[in-house]
């Protein structure tokens, strides 16, 4: 968020006026994100929120900045299926992850999958996209197996996926369990003998911390990583590095949402020529069409995501390679019932169907 105030400000700023960053630090305690929320929007006067990275910190926010009629862009990838008029997605829903992730793992990998994951909404959420899509491809399900946050030891969980005998196995764990589950994995001698998939691994760095014979053969979906051999991307990161320096962290997906979530948000109000909210929302449906470093993103009106291209990618030796392009996928509209045109009200969220 940081290099994208910058480059704006750089440029001139927006609509005659520079652009101010302020940082709430949530401490990961969700019981901040409502107070700092109202802060944001009574104390400080703010014209847009972005942040609140998990999914309980979202939800903890939004009914704040939607009370208090402040735009909330949400800019990390998430399960999917938030549809409401205060909040705009800019990075993937479940469908623009998993379902080409999954599309090319059943047609790669082999039919049978055993999932692994922690135990809160978002995996829980990614579980049903998994047989929406065995059913969709012909693949098979093997397992939902969830594990609370605070599970370390995988010795059992990896004795019941020696068992089930998958073709591949989709990992959703997330934090330090995540960790140790790679690390057991590999040091089980399995790493070689069943591929993995995941559509957070990395999300946190976890290939530059853990060893390459511990991750190498990782297979995830974002929309955006580092090596991206373009342009527009090389041109980023030379702005990030004039910001954070020549070793700054790895730049993934989800940081990259920091960036296109202010970026889009600046398109939005220059089309708009205002920094009002209803403004604002407006020029955004209006499908605002702009390209980055991941690519183009479009918003989408009526259900308040963004179509992007997405990246199916694999690490060796902490660095990813690209597999294969998925360009320009849209964002699930739950068979019509995601449309903040026809249900302005709607505030909550909306699950695939099997």
């Amino acid at each position: 968020m940081k290099v994208a105030v910058e480059e704006i400000n750089a440029a001139g700023g927006l609509l005659g006026k520079k652009v101010e960053l302020k940082v709430y630090d949530g401490q990961s305690d969700i019981n901040k994100y409502p107070q700092y929320a109202q802060k944001a929007a009574l104390n400080d006067r703010v014209v847009m929120v972005q942040g609140a990275l998990s999914g309980a910190a979202r939800e903890a926010t939004r009914p704040v900045l939607r009370k208090y009629k402040i735009p909330f862009i949400y800019g990390s990838f998430y399960e999917g299926g938030l549809c409401e008029k205060n909040t705009f997605c800019v990075n993937t829903g479940g469908n623009q992850q998993v379902v080409p992730l999954l599309e090319w793992s059943f047609k790669n990998l082999g039919k049978k999958l055993y999932y692994i994951a922690s135990d809160y909404n978002a995996p829980r959420n990614f579980g049903i996209w998994n047989h929406v899509m065995a059913k969709r491809e012909g693949g098979q399900v093997l397992a939902d197996d969830y594990y609370p946050l605070d599970v370390t030891d995988f010795t059992a969980a990896i004795a019941k996926i020696q068992a089930a005998k998958p073709d591949v196995v989709h990992s959703c764990l997330v934090g330090g369990p995540a960790m140790s589950f790679y690390r057991q994995w590999a040091a089980a001698g399995m790493l070689k003998k069943i591929p993995i998939i995941s559509i957070v691994f990395a999300a946190g760095n976890e290939h530059e911390v853990l060893a390459p014979e511990e991750t190498d053969g990782v297979i995830v979906a974002y929309n955006y990583f580092q090596e991206l051999d373009t342009p527009k991307n090389k041109e980023f990161l030379a702005k990030v590095e004039a910001v954070a320096g020549k070793n700054h962290p790895y730049i993934n997906g989800e940081v990259f949402g920091g960036y296109s979530g202010v970026m889009l948000w600046a398109e939005a109000v220059k089309r708009a020529g205002s920094f009002e909210r209803e403004a604002v929302l407006a020029a955004l449906e209006s499908s605002i069409r702009w390209e980055g470093p991941a690519g183009v993103m479009t918003t989408d009106g009526p259900t308040h995501n963004t179509t992007q291209d997405v990246h199916i990618i694999k690490v060796e030796n902490r660095v990813w390679s690209l597999i294969e392009k998925k360009e320009q996928i849209p964002p699930d509209t739950y068979g019509g019932k995601c449309n903040v045109f026809t249900n302005p009200n709607q505030t909550d969220f909306l699950m695939p169907q099997i």
